[in-house]
């Protein structure tokens, strides 16, 4: 009877533990993972900004160009 307890016993131990061992490395993924996406996300809205930033540099300079132009082939 004491054998058949303590295998109940063990049984039990390591059915409580639930490979605790994968767990650490499914959270590290699942930290990884958010990272990854949260770093995505930053870079994606940077290069956006900086696509605007060129653009309206690009305008900017257009504009002013053709100011330039305009204003010295009136003299």
């Amino acid at each position: 009877m004491k054998k058949v307890f303590m295998l109940i016993a063990v049984a039990g131990i390591f059915t409580a533990c639930n490979n605790t061992a994968d767990t650490a490395r499914t959270e590290k993924d699942s930290l990884d993972s958010v990272a990854n996406a949260r770093k995505d996300i930053i870079d994606s809205t940077a290069e956006q900004r900086k696509e605007n930033i060129d653009s309206m540099t690009g305008v900017k300079k257009d504009l002013l160009d053709s100011t330039i132009k305009d204003t010295t082939r009136n003299y």
